[in-house]
């Protein structure tokens, strides 16, 4: 054993020729050479036996004493060749290799060639210092005057290693195991070499051999714990340094028990075997974490970097436990000490960050990362994992064209062959279509679904088992409003990814939209319980919490200034609604009440109401059964109301209702106690998000004996398509003919509306699920009444729109009209607002 060590001190730092190498590399051969006896001479000395004291005492560790003692006999004998060996190695012993090697060359041509000892402190000191030329042919001096100390041959094979010559250190390694197999200091240089080498299970196989022949040598055990650390088994260097813990300095054993930590960091990412387990390695090492934190750690001269080492990891095991809040919090503390996170802990912190919806800040980390992995060879998974971690910062914080031009890059970097060695034939790169799916996925979130259903079907095309393109593709889908289309895609996908988290998230979506409310919850309550730290989970997961909510929707309309025979002066409506949460899925129960009221140039209306009702909604079909107490001034009468909507496709819907006492009917009409009964049978086609037409028709039958025949026309047609903006081409065509023309109420003969319109909505603001739009629209057309002629008919209107987390949804419109009625034109203004909120 080294003797430094030995008396509880360690070798001087300055005596390490590599850093972080170890006890052995500094004393190994401390244990070979002092057992050695010093030379002797024949000269006169104060007292043999106090010169034979201050020996013992140095090699009992006083080294600073003795060698002040041997220089002040130095002194008085500068001819006595002794004391200037016993220098040398004393000196040695002290780690001050820089000491030994000013006495060595000031040493006179007498006083060599140098015993034994004294070289092998000389040629020590010189590889201390890296100077490896001469320290290489000290040893090689040693090994040719004295053969039979190993010391000498160990010694030239580690400055082979250190020097960069490991091919020939590991020739000379297994020489000396061959002549010694049983000599575990062979086996150590041999497994130092190997190290050195960058071969560390050779390494590890030699070092394990070497504890294998003496289990208790502290220069084993030294080397033994170095090879285990370098071949990532930091759990097995940990056990092994607790078994031999007094020979183990608490700065070593702290680094170990951080090791460890780091050991279990790494492995808490990967894929478990159950889910239950999933988190499991991550907790033991937030565990292992609290331990050391807990622990009183070394003096930090001690422990350089250790402690932020520590701190640094434990963000990536809090991130791989899904405590982003924790992770961010932690980041922050370290930036304010002016701890420097490296580039291996940013990823995660920028994914807590993005996690956490600050995308700012994680697109800035996402960028500093990036810039530097350009500098060095990464792996292309990792780089492209922070490329899209970059590309999705920048859709959130609604940065759409930076997003598109990251994947741009991605795709340049990553070709779609790859070429491997032994294959012939070319390999299809996996990671090239990740960095597609992105791509088209970033026209999806730029308000593009088009373009982005053309390349994801292309691709899937081309990967048609590839279940990260299905349930892409099946997203945008959703988005175009095509669940049952969405839902083939994923039974596709489900047949060669069943688990996935991507394709079981898309299902439970498209369920909700297929209001196959069961199959949504199995769903949901599922996914939730394996990746509750998901955030596309938790948004499905609040989606569901949504739905089953109680609802509140109010509507209503003021004329601020009207003239209209139909509308009345001073016109108000007010209704509102509301609806239970889900009762056994299918089913809601609902109540609400309304008010009306306008002046008319013989009359003043008002009108209230009360209704009650339940409303079934499943798969394909939405049914309502409601009936209401309706008063205007004639009495309390009662109405029912019942409608029916059912989906033939994701294209077409058919859909009516039929209402006693229709609450649509003139207001004139029912404070002259005219009441009305109504059928409504239509027909929907929505293509897609971009092109929309309704056919519809309502026959009406008045209790004056009015026959009310009506048609409409109306549809929606996109121009315009950019991230914040839409222009929308609309149309509203409606004709209408009744059977009496006298009647107190407004009720052309016949009439026919012709009005295009052109509506575009800006968003102003948005975050997330926080949206703040506005609306412009305009529209010029054609009125025709017969026996009035036809005249043009204008509107202009201007709205605003709010919704918050799809909890809180507002709007708030004016619109002016200016049109004629019984040939007279008539102009109105109109404020129309709603209301929707779920609690």
């Amino acid at each position: 054993m080294c003797r430094a060590v030995r008396n509880n001190k360690t070798c001087s730092s300055a005596a390490r020729p590599i850093a972080g190498s170890g006890q052995f590399l500094n004393c190994i051969l401390f244990a070979l050479l002092t057992a050695a006896a010093l030379p002797t001479h024949g000269q006169t000395l104060s007292s043999a036996q106090e010169y034979q004291y201050v020996i013992e005492q140095a090699r009992n560790g006083r080294h600073d004493w003795a060698l002040d003692w041997l220089a002040r006999q130095g002194q008085l004998q500068p001819d006595n060749q002794r004391i200037k060996h016993d220098q040398l190695i004393i000196a040695g012993w002290a780690g001050r290799y820089q000491n030994v090697i000013d006495i060595h060359q000031a040493l006179p041509p007498q006083a060599l060639p140098l015993p034994r000892a004294a070289l092998a402190a000389v040629a020590r000191a010189y590889r201390d210092a890296r100077q490896w030329p001469m320290a290489l042919s000290l040893y090689r001096e040693g090994k040719r005057r004295f053969p039979d100390d190993r010391a000498f041959s160990l010694g030239e094979t580690l400055v082979l290693a250190d020097s960069g010559d490991t091919s020939q250190a590991l020739v000379n390694a297994q020489t000396m195991v061959k002549l010694r197999p049983r000599d575990a200091h062979s086996y150590l240089v041999k497994s130092y070499a190997y190290r050195l080498n960058n071969e560390p299970y050779a390494a590890l196989e030699a070092a394990t051999k070497a504890y294998t022949i003496a289990p208790d040598s502290p220069d084993v055990v030294d080397e033994y714990l170095h090879a285990l650390t370098m071949a990532g088994l930091a759990d097995a260097a940990l056990r092994t340094a607790q078994a031999h813990s007094s020979q183990i300095s608490p700065e070593r054993m702290y680094s170990l028990e951080a090791d460890r930590a780091a050991e279990l960091t790494r492995l808490a990412s990967r894929p478990s075997r159950q889910e239950k387990d999933r988190f499991s390695v991550a907790d033991r090492a937030l565990d292992a974490y609290q331990e050391l934190a807990a622990s009183k750690p070394p003096a930090p001269q001690d422990l350089p970097g250790q402690v932020p080492r520590a701190r640094i990891d434990r963000l990536i095991a809090l991130h791989a436990r899904a405590r982003t809040d924790e992770v961010v919090s932690e980041y922050e503390a370290l930036k304010a000490q002016g701890v420097v996170v490296p580039s291996y802990a940013l990823g995660h912190v920028a994914s807590a960050y993005l996690d956490q919806r600050q995308p700012e800040k994680a697109a800035d980390l996402y960028l500093e990362i990036l810039n530097a992995e350009r500098a060095i060879q990464v792996d292309p998974a990792v780089r492209l994992s922070h490329q899209s971690g970059l590309f999705y910062s920048l859709v959130e914080s609604e940065q759409f064209d930076q997003a598109k031009n990251v994947m741009s890059v991605a795709l340049q970097e990553q070709p779609a062959w790859l070429r491997q060695k032994g294959t012939p034939l070319p390999q299809p790169n996996d990671l090239n279509l990740a960095a597609n799916q992105h791509a088209a996925l970033a026209y999806h979130y730029a308000d593009d679904p088009a373009k982005a259903q053309e390349m994801l079907e292309h691709l899937v095309a081309q990967a048609p088992g590839h279940s990260g393109l299905r349930s892409a593709l099946a997203e945008v889908y959703l988005a175009r409003g095509w669940p049952r289309r969405a839902e083939r895609e994923l039974k596709l996908a489900e047949t060669s990814a069943p688990r996935a988290l991507d394709v079981v998230a898309e299902q439970g979506k498209a369920a909700m939209a297929l209001r196959e409310w069961r199959q949504a919850e199995t769903l949901i309550e599922s996914i939730a319980y394996k990746h509750p730290e998901d955030a596309q989970v938790r948004r499905l997961v609040r989606d569901w919490d949504r739905h089953n909510r109680a609802e509140l929707r109010v509507s209503g309309q003021v004329g601020l200034a009207s003239d209209s025979p139909v509308a009345g002066d001073g016109d108000l409506r007010l209704d509102t609604v509301l609806y239970t949460a889900p009762i056994g899925y299918n089913w809601r129960g609902f109540a609400g009440g309304g008010y009306a009221t306008a002046e008319f140039e013989d009359v003043e209306a008002d009108y209230h109401w009360y209704r009650v009702g339940a409303e079934w909604r499943g798969r394909n079909l939405t049914a309502e059964l409601e009936a209401s107490s309706n008063h205007y001034g004639h009495g309390a009468k009662v109405g029912v109301r019942a409608l029916v909507a059912y989906d033939l496709n994701d294209e077409w819907q058919i859909g009516g209702q039929a209402s006693f006492r229709t609450r649509e009917v003139p207001l004139k009409a029912l404070a002259n106690n005219i009441t009305a009964n109504r059928l409504d049978a239509y027909v929907n086609w929505r293509q897609s998000e971009r092109r929309e037409w309704r056919l519809t028709f309502s026959p009406t039958k008045f209790s004056d004996g009015n026959r009310r025949l009506e048609f409409a026309v109306s549809g929606r047609e996109r121009l315009y398509t950019a991230p914040h903006l839409k222009l929308d081409a609309l149309v509203d065509i409606g004709a209408s003919h009744n059977t009496h023309a006298e009647t107190p109420y407004f009720n052309p003969r016949a009439d026919l509306t012709v009005l295009p319109a052109l509506a575009l909505t800006h968003t102003l603001y948005r975050r997330y699920d926080t949206v703040l739009e506005h609306r412009f629209m305009v529209g010029a057309g054609l009125y025709a009444q017969r026996g009035y002629g036809s005249g043009a008919i204008a509107a202009v209107g201007y709205g605003l729109r709010y919704r918050h987390d799809e909890m809180f949804d507002a709007g708030i419109s004016i619109t002016g009209v200016s049109r004629p009625y019984d040939g007279q034109r008539e102009r109105e203004a109109r404020v129309m607002f709603d209301l929707q909120i779920r609690f």
